[in-house]
């Protein structure tokens, strides 16, 4: 089974520090951490009545395990798919693309209903593929989802290269 813990350092050295970058949607964003998916999950750390960057800027790194683990590595069922790498790469997808989006896009590659959410059939599905081939076919699934973005939306050009190098930083082991 996969492990959470593997994943939280992996996905915090990734994202890294404060970032409010005008072309990013997600707006101001902390290991990975936007302001929308704090409001929902997360509280006032400055306690001035509102949420907003400053809470962004004041996030730990515990703050930022708690919102992977809870929101996105327990979405995507995490703790029940069997390969490692597996899990860490589809949660890290989600992490960036939306969980909705990327369930949908993993069932549809697995030849399931697409409901955008996982359950036991998607975790069948996951656990009993080939799972170098699995692996591979994210990758590159990973890959023309980026390239589509860019196509779409000019202006997101200058997240490309990191995109492209994230996903290269996993690697499948069995």
């Amino acid at each position: 089974m996969a492990d959470f813990e593997g994943f939280a350092g992996k996905v915090l050295r990734l994202e890294g520090g404060y970032v409010n970058h005008p072309a990013d949607k997600g707006g101001p964003t902390k290991y990975g951490v936007i302001l929308s998916t704090w409001k929902e999950h997360g509280y006032d750390k400055d306690k001035d009545g509102d949420i907003d960057a400053e809470d962004i800027r004041l996030l730990s790194e515990d703050d930022a395990k708690y919102i992977a683990k809870k929101v996105f590595w327990d979405f995507f069922q995490g703790d029940f798919i069997l390969n490692q790498s597996i899990a860490e790469f589809i949660v890290d997808w989600g992490y960036n693309s939306g969980r909705v989006t990327v369930a949908k896009k993993l069932q549809k590659l697995l030849n399931i209903s697409a409901d955008g959410l996982i359950g036991v059939q998607s975790l069948n599905a996951i656990n009993c593929a080939d799972q170098q081939n699995l692996f591979d076919s994210l990758k590159a699934a990973r890959r023309v989802f980026i390239d589509n973005i860019v196509a779409q939306r000019p202006d997101q050009l200058v997240f490309h290269k990191g995109w492209v190098n994230r996903i290269n930083s996993f690697r499948f082991s069995k």
